[in-house]
């Protein structure tokens, strides 16, 4: 599968969750740039709205993506996504266009 699927994904900071949401999220960095079906894995915060991050993350197909395994760290932040988001994460799926 030579096909690239690339997402960003959209998450909100509740009030006062800023900082526990941004440790969260590195916390995921790499493990999952560990993953043999990732290309990129890269977390960035709003500079002008600080308490909104991305994740842009980029995989080796539907393969890839399919291929994650929930570590621990991802475990505890799916259960932890609730008291830190202030709204449901969102995917963005990202369709290439050529030059």
């Amino acid at each position: 599968d030579s096909e690239v699927i690339s997402i960003i994904a959209v998450l909100k900071a509740r009030p006062g969750k800023i900082d526990a949401l941004k440790q969260a999220l590195q916390a995921l960095l790499l493990p999952t740039r560990q993953e043999p079906g990732n290309i990129e894995y890269a977390l960035f915060q709003l500079r002008d709205t600080p308490d909104v991050f991305y994740v842009r993350e980029s995989w080796r197909g539907q393969a890839g993506l399919e291929s994650i395994s929930p570590c621990p760290i991802s475990r505890r932040f799916i259960l932890q996504m609730n008291e830190l988001l202030a709204e449901p994460l969102r995917l963005d799926y990202l369709t290439p266009i050529a030059p």
